[in-house]
């Protein structure tokens, strides 16, 4: 205590004055001590205190859009409708209004292909808007209006439920571009980036938290799922009135204790135009950028063979039950273990690159996950074995999404980096409107041949071929390209090691001193 410090009596104000800044500065070194020590957890957990509301948020929201995603195939095949009669001691086709088995597969299958492409175009229409507000009203303004219609997504699935077929096939359609007027994988990578670059942030550990938590909501996700898709029931209006309400809960919690996260952005002003006006620019950025930065416009084809290779994920399920001749209720319980080794393996590959480099440890990952595809996928007809192992063996690789969205957040600087993946979200959903019909045209449950039925994985592996082919080609070879991007990334992680070395050894220098 400062009174119990020796020295003549303070009479003057200015001596007052110096006593009363003494006394603050040494109650602020105390507080700063004190949150230290509070601070004292992996850096993980420190992120994770630091911003628990906008992760709360962000992943409730998103987890309420998967809860939607993950059941829109089984609502769709309960949509199908056919004069053959059901048979109880046949297996489930998935829709009480039709018996024939593999029709329901087909035709669910093709309209859920469809109603993605939908998904896809809306966000395609929403996607240039809604970053332009952003940057004018703030990302949470866009992440409420996203949650609103998402809740209308739900609202007309459950109209479906009581509509004739060529109604509710309408619907399922339109309650899927609703979903798409919500892109939250945009919103969440630019609200990530946002955190990675405050002064505060470790950007890997960032993703790595955003990670984290995505592994563990849809572990939450797939036990949902599992409970509703196995069951034999296809009323599904309580589930969709359940979804609306939550996303109403949510968006509620949004405006009530989400902090801004958007920067300052002194070189542009778009607080006075309007959105149209600010969409417009948007545009003519986009293209002038496509013009004139050729690292950014091979990012944008090689995202572009990535979304294309990976949409053929959606028709993973429809395959197995169709040509393995697995139960709905079976194939559910296989494929309900794959979040769990994907997070029990989650670092595997942030292992991989800090032992090797991230150099050589990226380039190992790559070669490693093509040569897995190239060995395994032609041969998924031939056991249902084969089929699984690969589903699991791709979980090794669950830790590859942070790693390559850090990637994303260094190639340029912070304001290009935010249009750099709106871009990419845009590339993703543009490809989305023809690839996903497009896999479904491909998919045919009744289908004989080897080539009939693997048509949709032949076109997957030309696109991983070319994704490949530019990573490590003209991505990799041109000045400035990945591997100065993973150098830096191993610079500035050496930085950061030493620089809490060199205040862990200061703190103790001090203590001893003391």
């Amino acid at each position: 205590p400062l009174g119990s410090i020796p020295g003549p009596p303070l009479g003057t104000c200015e001596e007052a004055a110096m006593s009363a800044g003494a006394e603050s500065e040494l109650k602020g070194q105390e507080a700063a001590e004190r949150q230290e020590a509070k601070s004292s957890g992996s850096p993980m957990s420190d992120e994770f205190r630091r911003n628990f509301t906008i992760y709360a948020t962000f992943h409730s929201a998103g987890f309420m859009l998967m809860v939607v995603n993950k059941l829109e195939q089984t609502f769709a095949r309960s949509l199908v409708e056919c004069d053959v009669p059901l048979d109880a001691s046949a297996l489930f086709t998935g829709s009480s209004l039709c018996g024939n088995r593999l029709l329901v597969i087909d035709q669910g299958q093709k309209l859920s292909s469809a109603g993605q492409g939908m998904e896809c175009l809306f966000k395609v229409l929403a996607m240039v808007f809604l970053a332009v507000l952003a940057d004018v009203s703030g990302r949470k303004p866009v992440l409420v209006i996203g949650l609103l219609f998402t809740g209308a997504s739900a609202l007309s699935f459950l109209v479906a439920t009581s509509s004739p077929t060529w109604i509710a096939f309408r619907l399922f359609a339109l309650g899927q571009g609703f979903q798409g007027a919500f892109p939250v994988e945009l919103l969440a990578g630019i609200t990530v980036n946002d955190m990675s670059n405050e002064p505060t942030s470790d950007p890997v550990v960032v993703q790595q938290v955003s990670g984290l938590i995505s592994m563990l909501t849809m572990i939450v996700v797939e036990i949902v799922g599992v409970c509703l898709n196995s069951s034999t029931s296809t009323d599904f209006r309580a589930t969709w009135v359940l979804v609306a309400l939550m996303n109403g809960l949510i968006a509620f919690a949004a405006v009530k204790f989400c902090r801004e996260t958007k920067p300052e952005f002194k070189d542009v002003d778009r607080t006075q135009k309007g959105v149209l006006a600010g969409a417009k620019d948007e545009v003519l950025e986009y293209v002038h950028l496509l013009r004139t930065n050729t690292i950014l416009r091979l990012n944008l084809i090689m995202f572009a063979c990535f979304a294309t290779s990976f949409t053929a994920t959606s028709i993973d399920f429809s395959f197995y039950i169709a040509f393995h001749e697995v139960s709905q209720y079976e194939a559910v319980k296989h494929f309900s273990f794959k979040l769990i080794v994907a997070i029990l393996l989650f670092g595997a590959v942030d292992g991989v690159c800090q032992k090797h480099g991230s150099k050589k440890g990226f380039t190992m990952v790559m070669y490693t996950m093509f040569g897995g595809s190239t060995l395994l996928v032609p041969l998924y007809l031939w056991s249902p074995w084969i089929f699984m192992f690969h589903q699991y063996f791709q979980m090794v690789f669950s830790g590859m999404q942070p790693f390559t969205n850090t990637i994303d957040t260094r190639w340029f600087d912070q304001r290009l980096t935010a249009k750099f993946l709106s871009m990419k979200s845009l590339v993703q959903y543009i490809v989305g409107i023809a690839v996903n019909p497009a896999y479904g045209a491909l998919f045919d449950a009744h289908a004989t041949g080897y080539f009939g039925r693997m048509a949709p994985y032949g076109l997957q592996y030309a696109a991983t071929c070319v994704q490949v082919c530019l990573l490590m080609g003209p991505l990799w070879r041109i000045p400035g390209g990945l591997p100065d991007v993973l150098d830096r990334i191993d610079k500035e992680r050496s930085d950061k090691a030493a620089a809490a070395a060199g205040s862990e050894t200061k703190a103790d220098s001090e203590k001893k001193q003391d």
